[in-house]
């Protein structure tokens, strides 16, 4: 592990970093503004004047508490969008793009092994995505306490948080192994961008009708379900281990590679 380089990631990624966490804070407390448990069928009616399959694709589904609520909105299209934005950046700028603009000799040329490097990466990559749930988290209580004193569900919002983090760790595994694996940026933001993108448009399709909702079995994203985690069904527990399950392989497989890849001089 070297902080040095641990460091020096934080301020090369601070900006796109702080950019979407106050656009996603912002989000977070717009949308726990708008949930009044007076008006929530009104709310559902007014959702009902849009055509059914845009309001599955991007997978609202409005409940009657806050927490059904928030995880019906803040934890739907919202949650495929923003943190994806972090993780395919900050995973391709870590590995690929040092690899890309020659950079990548110049750490190898100091005392740290290409293991090192890697593993050093890997843990930053792994702490950017922490930190924005654990801060979501952390703001989303605050201001729901605030604003509905009592009325959040604590336990089940932490849980909720912790299985939306799990699921970003695999995406984060993605991104990572295809930033260890591509030489040029191109092909690692191919990689690292195509697949995750790909998912959440496969996800989107099979939540649109019926007819189609065998594609979305195609998405990893399909592992998340929130409805299920709150009704205590196992599928839910399920995900939870293939998402740490597979994010390990990735970041494991990626270092490996990584340390025994020809590197372009």
């Amino acid at each position: 592990m070297s902080w040095a380089l641990f460091k020096a990631n934080m301020r090369a990624n601070r900006f796109i970093w702080f950019l979407i966490v106050a656009i996603y804070s912002f989000y977070s407390i717009m949308l726990i503004g708008m949930f009044d448990p007076d008006s929530v069928d009104a709310l559902k009616e007014m959702l009902n004047m849009f055509p059914p399959e845009l309001i599955n694709a991007m997978g609202m589904n409005v409940g009657t508490t806050l927490l059904t609520f928030l995880s019906g909105t803040l934890y739907s299209l919202l949650l495929y969008l923003f943190p994806m934005i972090v993780s395919i950046i900050t995973n391709h700028r870590i590995m690929a793009a040092h690899v890309d603009k020659g950079s990548m000799s110049y750490l190898l040329s100091t005392s740290n092994s290409r293991k090192r490097i890697a593993v050093t990466q890997a843990v930053y990559s792994l702490v950017s995505i922490t930190a924005i749930f654990c801060w979501i988290t952390v703001l989303t209580l605050v201001v729901s306490s605030i604003m509905f004193p009592g009325l959040m569900d604590i336990n089940n919002f932490i849980w909720l948080n912790l299985y939306a983090l799990l699921m970003y760790y695999a995406i984060n595994g993605i991104c990572f192994f295809a930033s260890c694996l591509a030489n040029e940026s191109k092909y690692s933001l191919g990689l690292g961008a195509g697949v995750p993108v790909a998912f959440v448009l496969l996800q989107m399709l099979g939540d649109s009708g019926e007819t189609l909702s065998w594609i979305s079995n195609m998405s990893l994203y399909s592992l998340f379900d929130p409805v299920r985690l709150f009704a205590g069904d196992s599928y839910a527990y399920v995900g939870m281990a293939v998402f740490a399950g597979l994010a390990a392989l990735l970041y494991a497989a990626g270092i490996i590679i990584f340390d025994r890849k020809d590197l372009p001089i």
